[in-house]
């Protein structure tokens, strides 16, 4: 879903009358609802209506969506990853300012999210160049591909262009990946008792910062959560059924 055309109840669920029913009321399953057991993307997060953008709370905290609309009163599993995008308040972001400054969303949201990455645009000759020839690359063969013949393209060798995806193909092979996530999936990793011990210190040690008279609380027991999540993924993207210390480590890192 994306910005503006998002709405709460295209999230969460709509009440639709049913023509072929009798005219009753029924309910249509809305983005959050729909990707159950997978991954909902929703873009431009900072354009969204506050009210509309308020109904993803109960999704991410407890992973359902609660309906109550036109007598209907129901409970939609919504067991979903939520992966959101937003551009910083002042188009880009200012590295000599916070970040958290910069944010333009409540906290009662962002404290949902287990991970959040400022992605700074750095010009950079070397990179840009790489960006530069792959999308103009992909492009051209775009272009070659809508002819019925290759050898029909003028001023260029249409063929070496088609045969020419040494660059274009990706290093993992599609299905490949698709078959790594499904299977990665099954595994149900056990936290061991030393990655257990790492999580507890990291989250006292944090929270003690927060024991002065006028100290804010710097983090709350969901982000303890969101730690727990991460070094259970950690563990299942190597397909291991145990959390180690490691994984433990690296989900201290990403936080």
């Amino acid at each position: 879903t994306s910005g503006k055309s998002s709405s709460a109840a295209g999230l969460t669920a709509a009440a639709v009358k049913d023509e072929f029913g009798e005219g009753r009321w029924t309910l249509e399953a809305g983005a959050l609802v729909l990707a159950d057991k997978g991954l909902a993307c929703v873009d431009e997060l900072d354009k969204m209506d506050p009210h509309d953008r308020s109904s993803i709370h109960e999704s991410m905290e407890q992973q359902t969506v609660s309906v109550a609309k036109a007598g209907i009163t129901a409970t939609l599993q919504s067991r979903c990853a939520v992966l959101g995008a937003a551009n910083p308040k002042y188009g880009r972001f200012d590295e000599h300012k916070t970040i958290a400054d910069q944010i333009d969303l409540p906290p009662t949201l962002l404290t949902r999210f287990d991970a959040i990455f400022p992605m700074l645009d750095r010009p950079n000759a070397k990179e840009d160049t790489k960006v530069a020839k792959h999308i103009l690359r992909v492009h051209r063969r775009g272009e070659v591909r809508k002819y019925d013949n290759a050898a029909d393209v003028q001023g260029s060798d249409g063929a070496a262009i088609l045969e020419d995806i040494d660059q274009l193909v990706p290093t993992i092979d599609r299905k490949l990946l698709r078959k790594y996530v499904a299977f990665s999936k099954k595994v149900i990793p056990v936290l061991s008792a030393e990655a257990m011990t790492a999580l507890e210190e990291f989250y006292i040690r944090i929270r003690s910062m927060g024991e002065g008279e006028r100290s804010s609380v710097p983090i709350t027991a969901r982000q303890l959560e969101a730690l727990v999540r991460l070094s259970e993924a950690s563990a299942r993207s190597r397909l291991s059924p145990v959390v180690t210390a490691a994984d433990a480590a690296r989900s201290i890192d990403i936080v």
